[in-house]
């Protein structure tokens, strides 16, 4: 019982570590591409 809690919360945490470093990469992304569009038309 306490292996397949243990487990699960594992998963978990691993799921909402996994969701989070995407949610950054998005918000990095995002100011990223928008610098890059605006240097390409300056450009």
């Amino acid at each position: 019982m306490t292996d397949e809690i243990s487990f699960g919360n594992k998963m978990l945490v691993g799921f909402l570590r996994f969701m989070v470093i995407v949610l950054v990469i998005i918000l990095i992304a995002i100011p990223v591409c928008i610098l890059l569009d605006f240097l390409g038309i300056l450009g």
